[in-house]
């Protein structure tokens, strides 16, 4: 029998699309993601999925100054050797699809507000399938609002894209 050696940071989105606009408030962005958890845990992050939120935002007329990723945005070090790429264009505001962890990490790096639109539900795995299995909830108050997300195994979910 094996042991689960490695786990994972369990996310969903906390809000919708137009909720997120709202909480940009004309302010010019850079959208941040980490390209372990986030991209693994139903696409809510990662490369591709940020590429696809900034060009929506830009549609709407808001002035994304770039798309930025590091494979662990819960590393300061990870963080820190993106930091001048990310001070580019003077963002007023950092758009994080990252953890609780990382969004607070890139905040604290890049010296800049942070909007992160999602919940950290807590550690769990990713399946063979490629569904994220919570394993170790912290607050499950947004599992409660959906009953199909009740199950330990979240289903699929695509970014705001």
């Amino acid at each position: 029998m094996s042991t689960l050696a490695v786990g994972m940071m369990i996310m969903i989105r906390d809000r919708d699309y137009a909720d997120l606009v709202g909480g940009i408030d004309g302010r010019s962005v850079l959208v941040w993601t980490c390209n372990t958890c986030a991209r693994l845990c139903n696409g809510i992050g990662g490369q591709e999925a940020a590429g696809r939120l900034a060009e929506r935002l830009r549609a709407d007329g808001i002035r994304v100054t770039g798309v930025l990723s590091t494979s662990a945005s819960c590393l300061e070090g990870k963080v820190a050797a993106r930091a001048s790429a990310a001070s580019e264009g003077g963002p007023e505001l950092v758009l994080v699809l990252a953890c609780d962890l990382g969004a607070r990490c890139a905040g604290a790096v890049l010296g800049r507000e942070v909007l992160n639109p999602v919940e950290t539900l807590g550690t769990g795995y990713l399946r063979a399938d490629g569904r994220p299995v919570l394993l170790s909830a912290g607050d499950r108050s947004a599992l409660a609002e959906d009953p199909e997300m009740a199950s330990p195994c979240l289903p699929r979910s695509s970014p705001y894209a």
